[in-house]
């Protein structure tokens, strides 16, 4: 039967044999007469009775609930007997009981060599890697990649700071001894005293010229605030403007005028909810980037530096990037819907000639009983009637024919997530065109119904144009452009043609 103890070792409690006791409590007597005269004995102390905390801990389960004499004597050999380095025959001492012993590597943001925060000196030490090296990595990602600056954050935020002697040696994987405990401390002191005797030498050398780069220093500190604070109110501004209010300023026609932006996203996004979707993660991003803007140009403006502006600043970044990744995901997702074509064919007819003319239909126009309603209103991107959509501007695919014939065939086609769906809006494609002896009678537009949304739907028409054949466009020759005989394969598959939405014809060469 052995007496027991209690004892608090660093705010930790723990159950000691009274033998056990009295070996730690001489071992820790030894070392702080061994320490009375080192600079930052005090320091020395602290961090050893932090490890021993540590190591006794590590030797309690739930089984063992009390530290023997055998556990302390673990504990000291690990350490080292601090009589054998203050000695003058400190070279010869012997690190035989601490070489074999293995410190686990942890990997901790280096402060001391930090040029933000020490997550690339850490992950330097941890990696054994150059620091410059590890920085590069970083700027090359922030370059190339984009996302440099949100994994730094990460990163600052899930590796702990070392904030402790303990923690340094652990972040270099170097044994927890008293004579590396001790050495750590005096070049933090050594680090420190070089640090103050180098802003004492500036202080010294010219407190005026310091000033002055001071006031050079803080004078251009706020005028990159502004700039800050100008680009978020100005993201404010378009964001109220365009995104919020509504600002009908997309090129469509609709009895409405204008579309805004909103107005032609539910265009684009195949259900209400991918509306709501995308409305909401528009919102959180453009709010957190014109508010992160505005309170970090504060900060730099009128030197902000409490706890709830940092704070903020996080929760802002944050919130950020859950709308940049609804949006990112709400892009995918309409993506998906334009990834598959769907494509109808029908032949229009043949024209047993060696021309065939072509005429534009143009638009149904209810008339004014006063006057003739000579415009044909089409402007901007398309237009909207009502269910349906109206877009301008048919290609025509010329390709030399099997035979002595013309040969005129019509394609539409729309995309969508699967076949079946792109073939259906396909279908749903309204479009004018027909033969009326050897004239092609083509209008200049067509539509679909607004339920299909936008899916690049398009209508192409493909005419087949025998040898020698001719093509008249309002009695004008349009192919070949030249009254020239000797019309080949090659000079007609380089040749296309369009009516634009003026009902005009155009082609060109590729």
């Amino acid at each position: 039967m052995k007496k027991t103890v209690s004892v608090n070792i660093k705010g930790m409690n723990f159950l000691i044999e009274e033998d056990a006791y009295e070996l730690l409590q001489d071992y820790l007597e030894r070392l702080s007469k061994a320490l009375e005269h080192e600079k930052g004995g005090k320091d020395i102390i602290e961090d050893i009775e932090l490890r021993i905390a540590e190591l006794c801990a590590d030797q309690l389960n739930e089984r063992k609930q009390v530290i023997e004499s055998s556990d302390i004597e673990k504990i000291l050999v690990t350490l080292g007997d601090p009589s054998q380095y203050v000695e003058d025959s400190e070279e010869s001492y012997s690190q035989s009981d601490t070489q074999h012993q293995q410190t686990e590597k942890r990997i901790y943001r280096d402060t001391d060599n930090a040029v933000i925060a020490g997550v690339c000196s850490g992950i330097a030490n941890y990696t054994n890697i150059d620091v410059v090296i590890i920085r590069v990595i970083f700027a090359a990602i922030l370059i190339f990649g984009g996302f440099g600056i949100p994994l730094y954050f990460v990163l600052w935020i899930i590796i702990p700071k070392a904030t402790n002697t303990i923690d340094k040696l652990r972040m270099q994987g170097k044994p927890i001894t008293v004579e590396n405990v001790r050495d750590e401390v005096e070049q933090a002191a050594q680090r420190f005293a070089g640090k103050s005797e180098r802003y004492a030498h500036k202080i010294r050398k010219d407190d005026t010229y310091q000033r002055k780069i001071s006031s050079v220093g803080r004078l251009f500190a706020i005028l990159f605030g502004t700039g800050i604070l100008a680009m978020g109110l100005l993201f404010l501004v378009l964001f109220m403007v365009f995104i919020v209010g509504g600002f009908q300023v997309i090129p469509v026609q609709s009895e409405m005028g204008f579309l805004s932006f909103p107005e032609f996203g539910a265009l684009i996004a195949e259900t209400s909810s991918d509306v709501t979707w995308g409305w909401l993660g528009i919102l959180l991003l453009g709010f957190s980037v014109i508010l992160f803007l505005l309170l970090l140009g504060s900060k730099i403006v009128f030197k902000i530096h409490n706890t709830w502006s940092r704070v903020t600043l996080g929760a802002l970044f944050f919130t950020g990037l859950a709308g940049l990744f609804v949006c990112i995901f709400m892009g995918v997702k309409i993506g998906r819907e334009m990834s598959i074509e769907g494509e109808l064919e029908r032949k229009i007819g043949s024209v047993p000639s060696n021309e065939l003319h072509i005429e534009t239909i143009a638009p149904k126009i209810k008339a004014d009983k006063t006057y003739e309603i000579k415009s044909k209103g089409r402007f901007g991107m398309m237009s909207l009637e009502g269910d349906k959509i109206i877009e301008s501007g048919i290609t025509i695919e010329y390709t030399l024919s099997r035979d002595s014939l013309f040969h005129i065939y019509q394609t539409v086609s729309a995309h969508s997530h699967s076949h079946q769906k792109a073939i259906r809006k396909a279908k749903n494609i309204r479009y004018k065109s027909y033969l009326v002896g050897t004239t092609l009678k083509a209008a200049s537009h067509y539509s679909f119904p607004k339920h299909d949304k936008l899916r690049d739907q398009d209508v192409l028409l493909t005419i087949e144009v025998p040898m020698n054949g001719k093509v008249y466009w309002n009695g004008k020759l349009v192919l070949p452009e030249t009254s020239n005989e000797d019309f080949i394969e090659e000079e007609l598959s380089d040749t296309e043609g369009y009516i634009s939405s003026d009902g005009k014809y155009n082609s060109w060469d590729w």
